[in-house]
């Protein structure tokens, strides 16, 4: 069973869907707007990035490390994103883009982010992204603590 939360205080959409009891994906609802599509309708393939970094920024808000800049120094810098595009989407009214989001692989000061994002039942993008946790107070890579782990593995296929 997937739990549902709702953050009203988030910048975007205010839809998130935690991990069942067992883990796994979360699940994230990202509204096209009116001013995302290109001259040929499609929904611009720089929008995915937005869309892949809203869910990621939702998941951190319930993160122990918090979103980056937070008060503390647990924060974490994004070492790589990569997007592969799947297909167009082309826009209509109302559409929203279910993002899934999983951990792929934790490591001592990093974790890997796997998401999906799909139009309906069509996969359209799919993205890798690393974070490192970092500490801004020394500039430097740290390692995750305890909590952090225990935070991400959640979201992982083992759960």
């Amino acid at each position: 069973m997937t739990e549902r939360v709702t953050l009203a205080d988030s910048a975007g959409p205010a839809d998130l869907a935690g991990p069942a009891e067992s883990g796994g994906p979360a699940e994230y609802l990202a509204q096209v707007r009116w001013s995302d599509p290109d001259q040929l309708g499609h929904v611009n393939h720089a929008r995915y990035l937005s869309y892949f970094e809203d869910a990621r920024m939702m998941l951190l808000s319930g993160a122990p490390t918090g979103v980056p800049g937070s008060v503390g120094d647990r924060g974490c810098i994004a070492a790589r994103v990569a997007v592969d595009y799947a297909a167009p989407v082309e826009f209509r009214p109302g559409l929203a883009l279910r993002v899934e989001t999983s951990v792929a692989a934790i490591g001592t000061s990093s974790w890997t982010l796997a998401q999906r994002m799909y139009d309906g039942g069509t996969a359209v993008a799919h993205c890798e992204c690393v974070l490192v946790a970092y500490s801004y107070a020394d500039s430097n890579a740290r390692p995750l603590d305890d909590d952090e782990r225990a935070y991400w593995q959640r979201f992982t296929d083992g759960g």
